[in-house]
Formats: C-alpha cells, structure tokens, sequence
C-alpha cells in the first residue's frame, strides 16, 4: 500500500469512529448495533476461530469440526445453516488469540468495513477518473450509502471491501496484461465470495458483464490468448471457492428441511418500488421524515447528495460520449439511421400501448403479465434494434475510450431491478414479474437465499462510482470551486448516511419474557455459571430454558462461542426439523410437561441452566422445580440463573 492509500485509509478510519461513536469509548465491552445478528456472528467468529487456533496449536483433526458448531445439538454442519464468515475469522484472529476478547474483535471488524469499503472504492474511481478528489468523495458515498444503515446488524452484508477491487484488478489487467493484476482480481473476486453468501451469487455475474464490456471497448473479443487467460481465472477462482460450497450443497441434499428458501418467502424480503423513497428509522436525517413504504429490507433510499452527483457523472459522460461520436455523413450510413429511428419509435408505440394495457389489466385484476415483462422484452427490441443499426449509438454506448460510466450506468439500473424481487410490486401491489424471478428459478443456489433487497449494496457501489464521475465533472468544470462544492457534498454524503448518536447493545425483543440482561460478560471473563460449564471434566450437553424464544436463543448461542460446549439451543438462518421439534414443547412449559421431559432427555442434555429472572409470571422457578422432580441435581447459582445437573 502507498502513502497516500495509507493516509486516505486514516482519513476514512477517523471519518468511521466519528460516524459511530460514541462505538470507540465501550468498543471492548458493548457490541456494535443490536443483540441480535451481530452476537450471532461473534459466535461464528469464534467457533471457526477456535477450530482454526486449535489447527495451529498442532491438533490438525480440528479442522474437520470447522463445520460442525456446537449449537442445535445434536445435529451436525450447524455452521452452514448460515453464513461460516472465513474471511472476517482470519481478519479478527489475531485480536481474539491474543485478548480472548470477541466483543473488541467483532466491533473492529465492523469499524473496518467502513475504512475498507471507502479504500476500495478510492482505488477504483482513483483508477477510472485520474481524480484523487473526486476517489475519496466516491468512497465516502459507498462507505456511507444510506442503504447500510438498515444492514447494520449484518456484517456479512457491510463486507464489501472486495467488490471494487475485484474490478480493479481486472481493470488493471486489460489496461497492463500483467498477469499480476489478473490474480488480484481473481483474489479478491474469492475473499467477497466468502464473506457474504449473497455477494457469491450477485456480483460474479457483474464482473464477468465488466470484463466482456471492457474486451469489446478495446476490441478483443477476438482474442483468443485473452480469452483463455481470463476462463483460466474462471476457473482458479471456482476451485477456490468450491471448498466453502460444497458443505452447503451437502446439507441441502442430506436435510430436505435447510437449505431453500419459497418464493413467497423471497417475495417478502424483496424491495418494493417504494423502497427507493424509504430511509432506516435508525437515520438521524431523514428516519422520520422518508417513509413511503416501510417494511423488512425495504429500506432503500440511495441518497439524495449521491443520486444527484450520479445523475451530474452520468450527464457528463453522456456529453463526453455524444462528442466522441462524430456521425458520418454518407448516405448509407443516414438510412441505417432513418431505419434505426423509425424502429425505435414503433418499438416505443408497441410500448406504451403495452403500458396502457398493462395498467387497464391491473386495474381490473385480470393479470399483470404485460405490465413488466412485456416492457422488459420491448426495451430490450428497441435498444437491440437502435444499436444494430446506428454506428452513432454504438460509439456513444460505447462512451469514451478509457471510460466505464455507460457500464456502472447500465449495471446500476440492473441491480434496482433485481432488487424488487421475483414480484414487482407498488406500495405492496403486485405489477407482473421481475427479472429475479428467472434467476430463482433457473441459477442453482439462488432459490436458497431470500433477500433479493441485497442487491442495494451492490446498486449503491455503482451509484458511488457514478458519483465519483460526477465529482471528477465538477473539478474538470469549476476547478478550486468545484473542490470546495464536493467538501459540501461530502459532509451532505456523511449527514445523510448517519445514525448518530450510534447504539450499542440494543436488546432485541423477548416476547413474553424480560428483556435480555444488556451487560455481556467479555473477554476471558464468562461468568462463574459459563466458567463451570468451560471447566467440567466430564463431557457436557447443555441445555438453557427460556428455550425457543430468540433474544435468549441468541444470548446462549453467543457464550456458547465462549464455553465450547454442545448446546441444544441455537440460532441460525436455518432451524433443523428436531429442533423445531423440541422447541414446541419446551418453548411453554407447563402445561405438557411429560412430553417436555421426553424432549429434553432426547436431546441427549446433561445439565441445564434455567434463567428464572427471565420468567416474568415465575415460571422460572417452576422450570426448576420440574427438573429436580425428574432427577435433576442444583450444582451452582448466580443471581437468578441456576445450572443443574440433569440425570
């Protein structure tokens, strides 16, 4: 890394613990955000963390339990029923190796994602532009976008840093041919592979679409050495990956129950057009103020500074473009032109009369079909037609040489439509189907995730590199004024994307029970209760009570990162069947407590610890007279937990 990426790296980390503080000053003791995903996450980090030291300490058989958690016992590869989060492990090892202290590790790993994702989006418009200024500006724009807010939970979804220096790579490689740019952008194509699930199977198909937009601007789709090079590129980067699918695709094929996900379920968790004008209530700006269609991952709203400095990137370019494609004036290249023109118009009549069709049909309720896959395939006839045959148009789509603005255009527009899902829907009405639909049905893998709204990181990555060009736009117009109207654009970018003053261990709802203690014991410390279950000799399998409720489902999970014991509990994007099972008669106890005793004896559990506090009508105290009366023995108490050994 050169001095200048390490002082624009300072700047975004000053710019990061700003943005969220006050994060640093409990950054050792209280878990960025809420206590909900991100403890569920810390318990990931620190199982495969934990198989990973144990590899390193010389017990290599530790690795083959890199799947196998100790939640939801006693099922198995527990680890792939969510995200396994390798690469964020590995960034966060060191901290937890040497100060045992998860909360730190995670809430660094968090602060980086803002540091990283501005640094790799810096290199990229750095690279594409030749403006330094307008590069950290674009980085401010995607470390910021108003989208992440809503995802703050979500670390896998915050990981982006890899996304624009894969395109830096390959960028690098066309412009040099140096096969070392090649194999960081391949590199880096894995590491975004492996930190998020979704980004495995969202952004490949747009860096393969960049690579094949950059051979037909320097003409070489011809070329066969090229090709060969980036298909060998291909395929190192599938073979890296594949190791960290295929305990996946196992699980899918052994548990019928994990693994898919039903169209009405990926229905639910798919934006809304109304999403573009609907900002997180965590927004300090515009919370209260944007809410057109508030719902789960309908949070959309890109930002009005970055959309506007998008649209300037996108006029400007388009300007430059129009310049670029002096038209010809011999005569056969006008009829090509006429022809092309007169296509475009009747393809665009065909269109709106579709439109109008659509739209009586809605209203009447007799289908939607035409109301948006027809338009897809009628713009997709007229671009098709007006490019086939217009020289013009095609050196205008094809922009400037040494420019990318017309694909971050195109990919941005791509990604806002598969946002909205299989269905795309208005204010919650359906208007016909999506072009995610096809994905689903069709891409192996995808019928597995269920929140096409993911795509709006993807789309706010675009949009930052458009914003960049609208940045470099402004300097190139205005000079020393335009510098001083991106610092006003950047300060609106950060006031924008803020949620200020920042929380920390916001406890999540526990229906019917009190709410989560908010203190977490840290570092090596784990409570004496969690500390005799870590030290017993003899083998454990714990069980907690309250069980089935998620707040404390989560908690349990969480030390159980810390104990290393089985745990029947558990917590994940997938619930195995016997779990499921157990929690219908464990969830409410009384009233069948027999089939309660069956189930927490089939589960294989040697000691249970009751969370009496958690109980608010004094069922805790009757949880724990019932396991006495079915043999348990109290071993310890601390405040109102009690652990016991079951017979």
């Amino acid at each position: 890394m050169t001095t200048r990426s390490l002082r624009i790296a300072a700047a975004y980390a000053v710019i990061a613990v700003a943005m969220t503080w006050p994060l640093a000053r409990v950054i050792d003791r209280e878990i960025a955000w809420d206590m909900g995903d991100p403890l569920f996450n810390a318990w990931v980090l620190m199982w495969t963390g934990g198989q990973v030291m144990r590899a390193l300490g010389g017990d290599w058989s530790a690795l083959h339990d890199f799947w196998n958690g100790n939640i939801f016992h006693p099922s198995g590869s527990t680890v792939a029923y969510s995200e396994h989060l390798t690469p964020q492990m590995l960034q966060s090892l060191p901290i937890v190796a040497s100060t045992g202290n998860i909360v730190l590790a995670y809430n660094l790993l968090f602060l980086s994602t803002f540091v990283f994702a501005g640094l790799g989006t810096y290199v990229l418009v750095r690279d594409l532009t030749g403006k330094p200024a307008a590069a950290f500006l674009a980085g401010l724009a995607f470390a910021y976008a108003p989208y992440r807010v809503p995802q703050y939970s979500h670390l896998q979804v915050l990981s982006t840093f890899w996304m624009p220096l894969a395109l830096v790579g390959f960028r690098r490689y066309f412009e040099t041919g140096r096969t070392r740019a090649l194999i960081g952008g391949a590199t880096a194509l894995v590491v975004q592979n492996l930190s998020c699930g979704y980004y495995l199977l969202y952004f490949p198909p747009f860096v393969l679409a960049y690579c094949l937009a950059e051979m037909a601007w320097r003409g070489r789709l011809r070329d066969l050495r090229l090709w060969r090079s980036l298909a060998l590129a291909g395929i190192a980067v599938a073979l890296a990956t594949w190791p960290f699918v295929s305990p996946y695709l196992d699980l899918r094929r052994s548990r019928g129950d994990v693994g898919t996900r039903s169209l009405n379920e990926v229905a639910m968790f798919s934006a809304d057009v109304h999403a573009f004008g609907t900002a997180s209530g965590g927004s300090t700006l515009w919370g209260n103020v944007l809410s057109a269609y508030p719902r789960d991952e309908g949070e959309g709203f890109p930002g009005f500074t970055i959309v506007m400095l998008a649209i300037a990137g996108l006029g400007a370019g388009i300007v430059r473009a129009v310049r670029h494609a002096e038209p010809t004036r011999d005569s056969a290249t006008q009829r090509r032109a006429l022809v092309a023109g007169g296509a475009t118009v009747a393809v665009l009549g065909t269109l709106a009369a579709v439109g109008m069709i659509g739209g009586a049909a809605v209203g009447a309720g007799a289908g939607t079909w035409f109301s948006t896959d027809a338009i897809f395939v009628a713009l997709a006839i007229a671009a098709a037609a007006t490019l086939a045959l217009s020289p013009a148009a095609r050196r205008i789509v094809q922009g400037v040489p040494g420019s990318a603005f017309g694909f971050f255009a195109v990919a941005a527009l791509a990604a806002a439509l598969l946002t909205l899902g299989p269905t795309i829907r208005s204010h919650g009405e359906a208007l016909g189907t999506g072009p995610y639909y096809w994905l689903y049905a069709y891409v192996p893998g995808v019928d597995g995730l269920r929140v096409p709204a993911r795509y709006l990181m993807i789309l706010a990555l675009f949009l930052a590199v458009l914003a960049g060009y609208g940045a470099a736009a402004a300097i190139d117009r205005f000079g020393r004024v335009g510098r001083v109207i991106l610092a006003l654009a950047g300060i609106a970018i950060l006031a924008e994307g803020a949620a200020l003053p920042f929380p920390t261990n916001v406890r999540v709802p526990a229906e019917g029970l009190a709410p989560t203690p908010r203190d977490l014991f840290q570092g090596r410390d784990v409570g004496p209760l969690y500390e005799r279950i870590r030290t017993d000799p003899n083998p454990v399998v714990l069980i907690e009570f309250p069980f089935g409720s998620v707040s404390y489902e989560i908690l349990a999970v969480f030390y159980a990162g810390q104990h290393r014991r089985p745990l029947v509990n558990g917590y994940s994007g997938f619930f195995p069947e016997d779990y499921a099972r157990r929690a219908t008669f464990l969830r409410h106890i009384p009233p069948d407590l027999e089939s309660a005793t069956t189930a927490v004896r089939s589960s294989g559990a040697t000691h249970a610890l009751v969370h009496e506090g958690a109980f608010v009508d004094g069922r805790g105290a009757e949880i724990t007279e019932w396991l006495l009366d079915a043999g348990a023995r109290e071993i310890a108490r601390y405040g109102s937990d009690v652990l016991l050994k079951l017979r």
